[in-house]
């Protein structure tokens, strides 16, 4: 073999063995890059549970300490935290009212949300609105009077079937299917604090369904809110709720793991899918003048919509048409 041939052959024969450190480099700097931006994207979110954020210190910038949460108001139709309720301490002289501040006004700081930082000036503070603790206001009325305070850059703009309820009071209601049967009851909401928003409520099943203590998440929007109930109504069927997804009631998952939240998206999103859009939710309650959970021939002709679909939503000709089947119409 000549010299030039051989030369040739070696060459040949180091490129790939010069490559593989490069390539094994360049994959490594790859998945460390990607390893860092599921870590900032896990750290970029703050899904909180409400029970767990009522109670808690809520200090000014300069580390005083104001006083502590006292309940969320959750627009649930909406799935948006509006408001936390504060109670102050002496640290103001403000012990007899409550003040409900907008969700997007507080800071935290940990990754765990060690602490919640409420940074508005001592005397914007004595001047806000409040109400008497014992009298909880109209949240429409009141809502304005703190919104215009506060002002354009952290209030929440209305949207259509606007519905506010305390986060405490909508822990431990009772869940009925669309059937009326019993199901289980409210374990918790999660929230995401950085986004004022409402994640999922968690479900705990009845011992009918057999989990065994295990609660599930499921999206506000699968669920009704009637105004002369105290249940709440589960309208998506139990073929899609999968309980996969539940997990032990005294071992909760790490809410803001990447992994996890891919996971419970993909299952809200799918579960979301069934349930019925809040305008018919909103269309039906309009409809049904006297609250009877069912829309009559009468009732009907109040919407041209459900007056022009009654031959379809009527389907066994009885002159009535359940909640069920109303709100299982494709409207358009």
């Amino acid at each position: 073999m000549n010299f030039n041939l051989k030369r040739k052959v070696l060459i040949t024969m180091m490129v790939p063995a010069l490559g593989l450190p490069m390539a094994l480099s360049s994959f490594a700097a790859d998945t460390d890059k990607t390893a860092a931006q599921t870590s900032a994207a896990a750290k970029s979110l703050l899904h909180m549970r409400a029970s767990q954020l009522i109670g808690k210190n809520v200090e000014n910038a300069q580390g005083e300490n104001l006083g502590e949460i006292k309940d969320l108001i959750l627009d649930v139709n909406n799935e948006r935290v509006f408001y936390a309720v504060l109670e102050f301490g002496g640290f103001l002289g403000m012990g007899e009212k409550l003040f409900a501040y907008p969700m997007r006004a507080f800071k935290h700081t940990g990754d765990n949300m060690d602490k919640l930082v409420l940074n508005v000036d001592k005397d914007k503070l004595k001047a806000a609105p409040g109400f008497a603790r014992d009298v909880w206001p109209n949240w429409l009325t009141y809502g304005d009077q703190v919104d215009r305070y506060y002002g354009e850059t952290v209030k929440l703009k209305e949207r259509p079937n606007q519905k506010l309820l305390r986060a405490s009071e909508l822990i431990g209601k009772n869940v009925n299917d669309r059937a009326g049967k019993d199901m289980g009851e409210i374990d918790d909401i999660v929230v995401d604090m950085n986004n004022a928003k409402i994640y999922y409520a968690v479900l705990e099943f009845d011992q009918s369904w057999n989990l065994n203590d295990k609660l599930i998440a499921l999206p506000m929007r699968a669920f009704t809110y009637p105004a002369d109930k105290d249940d709440l109504i589960l309208n998506v069927d139990k073929a899609a709720i999968d309980t996969k997804h539940a997990f032990d009631k005294n071992r909760w998952p790490d809410l803001s793991d990447h992994n996890y939240v891919v996971g419970i998206d993909r299952y809200l999103s799918t579960v979301s899918k069934t349930a019925p859009s809040v305008s018919a939710e909103a269309r039906f309650v309009r409809v049904d003048v006297n609250s009877d959970g069912v829309i009559s021939k009468v009732e009907a002709n109040s919407d041209p919509s459900v007056r022009k679909a009654w031959k379809r939503l009527d389907k066994d000709k009885d002159g009535e048409v359940s909640r069920t089947d109303f709100l299982a119409y494709k409207w358009n």
